[in-house]
C-alpha cells in the first residue's frame, strides 16, 4: 500500500514538473537603459528639422511639380498654387493648336521646342542636356586627381594637415566670390591670357595701341580657326561654347576636389593595415597593393562620391550662369527649369515642371543604373 502510495506521489512529482514545462514561461523586461534613451531622443529631435524639410522641400514639392506639369498654370490670374491643384480636373493643359484638352501638351514641348541662334535649327533641350552632359567630363578628372592628393596626404610627410586645409579651402569660400576670380583670371585682359599670349579679342579702346602698331596679339578666335570659312569652326556652340565649358570644367574641379579629397582620406584610413601587411611579406609592390587592396577597401566611398557627383553635376546652374551669363553655349539643363518656370510674371510654371519632371527621370534612371553595376560587382 504504502509502495502504490509512494509511486502516486512520484507520479503526481512528476506531472507538476512536466506541467510547469509546457506552460510558457513569462518574459523577463529587459531594464530600459536611460542612457541611450536619452541619446535616442536628442537624436530624433536633431534629425526633425531634416525630415520636415526633406518632406516638405523635396518629396511634397515632387509631387505638386508632377501634378502641374498636366495642368495649365499660370503666374498671372491663378489661384494658389496647392489651391488650384484641388481642383486640377478644371484646369487640364490644352493643346493650343486645336484648343482640345491635352494633358501632355507641355511634355510634347519640352520635346519639340527648337531655337535657331546662329542659322542652324537645333531642339532647345538637346543643346543644355548636351552642356550639362558635357560638365560631367570634370567628375573622373576630379576623381582622379582627389585620388591622387588623397594618397600623397596620407603619406607621413611633415605638413600634411597643413595641405589637407590649404586643398578644403575651395570648399569653403562662396561659389559667387570664386566665379567672380575665375572672370578675372579669365577676362580679356587677365592672367591666363597674358600668360598664353592670346587675348579674346582685339576690338575696343584698349587695344587701339596694338592695331596702330600692326602688332596684333594672336586670339583664341584664330587659335580655333574661327577666321576660317568652315561651318564647323563658325558655329559657336561647337568652337567657342566648348572652350568656355572646358573653363566651367576647370573651376568646379577646382572648388569640388577639396571635399571628395577629405572623403578619400576618412577611406583610405579605414583600409586593413594587416591585410597590406600580408601582400608586402609575399613580395607584392607598391601598385600592386593599391588596386588590390586598397581599391577594394576604398570601393564604397568611390561609389559614393560617384552617385553624389552625377546627381549634383546633373543640376549644375550657378556655376555657368555665374561665369558666362545665361546663353546656350554654357547654361546647363536647370536653366530651362528657371527660364520657362520661374523668370518672371509671364513664366509658366507648366512648362518649367515638366522639364523638372524629365530632368528628375534622367536623374533617376541614372542613379539606378549605377546601383545596378554596383550589385553586378558585389556578385
Amino acid at each position: 500500500m504504502e509502495n502504490n502510495l509512494t509511486a502516486n506521489a512520484e507520479a503526481v512529482s512528476e506531472g507538476a514538473v512536466a506541467g510547469e514545462a509546457v506552460l510558457p514561461q513569462k518574459k523577463q523586461k529587459k531594464p530600459i537603459n536611460q542612457q541611450k534613451l536619452q541619446d535616442n531622443l536628442w537624436g530624433w529631435i536633431f534629425c526633425i528639422p531634416l525630415i520636415v524639410g526633406t518632406v516638405w522641400f523635396v518629396y511634397i514639392c515632387l509631387i505638386a511639380a508632377f501634378l502641374l506639369s498636366f495642368t495649365d498654370y499660370s503666374m498671372i490670374g491663378s489661384l494658389p498654387m496647392f489651391e488650384y491643384l484641388g481642383e486640377m480636373g478644371k484646369h487640364l493643359a490644352y493643346n493650343e493648336d486645336t484648343g482640345a484638352t491635352d494633358i501632355l501638351w507641355w511634355y510634347k514641348q519640352v520635346f519639340t521646342e527648337t531655337i535657331k541662334p546662329v542659322g542652324t535649327e537645333l531642339n532647345q533641350m538637346g543643346m543644355y542636356l548636351f552642356n550639362t552632359v558635357f560638365y560631367m567630363i570634370g567628375i573622373p578628372i576630379g576623381m582622379i586627381l582627389a585620388m591622387f592628393f588623397a594618397v600623397c596626404m596620407t603619406r607621413d610627410i611633415p605638413g600634411a594637415n597643413v595641405f589637407r586645409v590649404i586643398y578644403y579651402f575651395p570648399c569653403v569660400a562662396s561659389t559667387v566670390s570664386i566665379v567672380y576670380t575665375f572672370r578675372l583670371m579669365f577676362s580679356n585682359a587677365g592672367v591666363i591670357n597674358q600668360l598664353f599670349g592670346l587675348q579674346t579679342a582685339v576690338d575696343g579702346e584698349a587695344f587701339t595701341w596694338l592695331q596702330l602698331s600692326g602688332n596684333l596679339p594672336l586670339t583664341w578666335n584664330k587659335l580655333l580657326g574661327k577666321d576660317v570659312t568652315t561651318q564647323f569652326m563658325n558655329e559657336p556652340f561647337w568652337c567657342q561654347g566648348i572652350l568656355s565649358k572646358a573653363v566651367i570644367i576647370i573651376m568646379s574641379v577646382w572648388k569640388g576636389l577639396g571635399g571628395t579629397i577629405i572623403l578619400y582620406i576618412a577611406g583610405l584610413s579605414g583600409v586593413n593595415a594587416a591585410t597590406k601587411e600580408a601582400a608586402q611579406i609575399d613580395g607584392a609592390n607598391g601598385w600592386q597593393i593599391f588596386w588590390k587592396v586598397t581599391m577594394p577597401d576604398l570601393y564604397p566611398t568611390i561609389f559614393y562620391n560617384i552617385v553624389t557627383a552625377v546627381i549634383g553635376g546633373m543640376q549644375i546652374y550657378a556655376e555657368p550662369v555665374l561665369l558666362m551669363d545665361e546663353n546656350y553655349l554654357t547654361s546647363g539643363y536647370v536653366s530651362l527649369i528657371w527660364e520657362y518656370g520661374l523668370n518672371g510674371m509671364n513664366a509658366s510654371p507648366s512648362t518649367g515642371a515638366a522639364y523638372g519632371m524629365f530632368l528628375a527621370l534622367i536623374i533617376f534612371i541614372l542613379t539606378m543604373f549605377q546601383f545596378w553595376l554596383d550589385s553586378k560587382n558585389k556578385d
